[in-house]
């Protein structure tokens, strides 16, 4: 039986994290009570994103997806993991202080193919002026 080849992480190791830590992200009620109240809406084709600048406070993220607006639980999940992902994989683009961001999740989160969402939600955090330009 064939020995399976060991991967080296070294390489992997050099990359950043493209992790979304915990002091990334919303996570108390009175947050995205805030947000929702002194926030600013700016309306996408898949989802609605809320921005709060918050001059000196580190920049995080929360991810809405109401029964009424997506579905039932599986439904709601999912659209979070896709918002999410997105969301992720650019946020080291942006800015680490200064914003506080709330996406709110449509049914049209869920049937977007991926590059229309992620497109979408690039949109919307330039319009939000809270992505940094790609590095050339």
């Amino acid at each position: 039986m064939p020995v399976p080849a060991t991967v080296s992480s070294a390489a992997m190791s050099d990359l950043p994290s493209e992790r979304l830590l915990s002091a990334n992200r919303l996570t108390r009620g009175r947050d995205y009570a805030r947000v929702r109240g002194g926030g600013v809406a700016y309306r996408g084709r898949f989802c609605l994103l809320l921005v709060l600048p918050t001059a000196g406070e580190t920049s995080r993220v929360g991810f809405i997806a109401s029964k009424r607006g997506v579905g039932g639980a599986v439904q709601r999940n999912r659209a979070r993991r896709r918002l999410r992902e997105i969301v992720r994989r650019r946020w080291t683009r942006v800015p680490p202080h200064g914003y506080l961001l709330v996406f709110i999740a449509s049914r049209r989160t869920l049937d977007a193919p991926h590059q229309a969402l992620a497109t979408d939600v690039e949109t919307l955090l330039a319009h939000a002026g809270a992505l940094a330009p790609l590095p050339v």
